[in-house]
């Protein structure tokens, strides 16, 4: 049967968040075949360098992963929607530089296998 483990941050921690309602895994565990099972490996608060952690406590019986992450990533450059600049290029060019950034970001992040 599968095993589905939710990597990432707060999407899929979401307990915090939900006021005793039913959280993200709650809610896949109960939508899978009977004997399958899903897994929260995901915390909230993490970014992306924070998925290789969790993608090392992964149990070895995982047979299919789900990542939620970038978005505390994206709140840490907040900060560029108030920068001054003097002009549109320069803008554009920071924004880039960022964009960059995530694709490294994510690029590196490791592929579970199993």
């Amino acid at each position: 049967m599968a095993h589905v483990v939710l990597l990432g941050d707060s999407i899929f921690d979401n307990s915090a968040y939900v006021a005793g309602g039913p959280d993200v895994v709650r809610q896949f565990q109960a939508r899978l075949p009977p004997g399958s099972r899903a897994s929260l490996a995901a915390h909230d608060g993490a970014r992306i360098s924070d998925v290789a952690p969790q993608v090392d406590r992964i149990a070895p019986h995982a047979t299919h992963f789900v990542v939620s992450v970038g978005g505390n990533d994206a709140l840490d450059q907040l900060g560029v929607l108030q920068d001054r600049t003097n002009s549109v290029a320069s803008a554009l060019n920071r924004l880039a530089t960022i964009r960059e950034g995530f694709e490294s970001d994510y690029r590196s992040m490791p592929a579970p296998t199993r």
